[in-house]
């Protein structure tokens, strides 16, 4: 009973979270984008397909607009649920506050992320599909990372949104998050470069969860931790989006 319930909130979430027109026009940008630049320059690799060395990269510039796009819905949806007292409805429903959260987290991060990212992946793959059927597992690797760097944000984005009850609060610190997080990272690569700092490029690449797997693939020297830090800061952020909807939110 309670998965059956459970995927009916998912269904009507869904709708809501992905209503047009803004979502319809993200996904013509990004497929239009993914299509312009995987031709602009040539590409011998799959992992170079979709891999942020390049000047152009189709799914490093959907990251970019699906963090945005992530950050504004996510965070002004949830600001406005609670207000508009849908989200009592929400809880009424007979599920626990744990499969209320997994399909907010769902439906306001995860689908709208993959859909996003997806798109200019797939019109890439189309329009390069011989340098792609050379390696499918790594172009699949290259696709994941950007899905999970994009999760990293989604889930810090929902923990503000849960935390402040102002939409317009929610937006700005979840959209000044995401570009201290990009400034943090460049000034660490700035430093180690300027200054012949090699752990701190590393550092500033392994916030880049993305650079770490092209690098890896790409036959690049890649320390294990490196690997680890986007994809562990994720678990334990979604563990405390869980934690917090469970022990703390108030849904009034």
């Amino acid at each position: 009973m309670s998965i059956r319930r459970s995927l009916e909130l998912l269904y009507l979430d869904l709708w809501d979270a992905l209503r047009p027109p803004g979502f319809d026009i993200m996904l013509l940008v990004v497929a239009a984008m993914g299509g312009a630049l995987s031709v602009l320059q040539p590409i011998s690799s799959p992992a170079a397909a979709l891999g942020p060395g390049f000047t152009f990269s189709p799914e490093s510039l959907a990251l970019f607009v699906t963090t945005i796009y992530i950050a504004i819905r996510a965070s002004s949806d949830l600001v406005n649920i609670v207000q508009g007292g849908i989200m009592q409805v929400y809880m009424s429903y007979p599920i626990s506050r744990r499969a209320v959260a997994a399909v907010l987290y769902i439906t306001r991060s995860l689908l709208p992320a993959a859909m996003l990212l997806g798109v200019p992946a797939i019109v890439t793959a189309i329009m390069l599909y011989p340098v792609v059927l050379r390696g499918p597992a790594q172009y699949a690797a290259m696709w994941a990372s950007y899905l999970v760097q994009s999760q990293l944000y989604g889930t810090v984005f929902l923990l503000l949104a849960s935390r402040f009850r102002s939409t317009g609060t929610a937006i700005i610190a979840s959209i000044s998050f995401y570009f201290g997080y990009v400034a943090l990272s460049g000034v660490l690569y700035l430093i180690g470069l300027l200054d012949n700092i090699q752990s701190l490029v590393n550092a500033s690449n392994s916030m880049g969860f993305y650079f770490d797997v092209y690098y890896g693939l790409t036959g690049q020297a890649v320390s294990a931790w490196q690997y680890l830090v986007v994809p562990l800061s994720y678990a334990v952020l979604l563990g405390l989006y869980f934690y917090y909807f469970e022990r703390r939110f108030e849904p009034t």
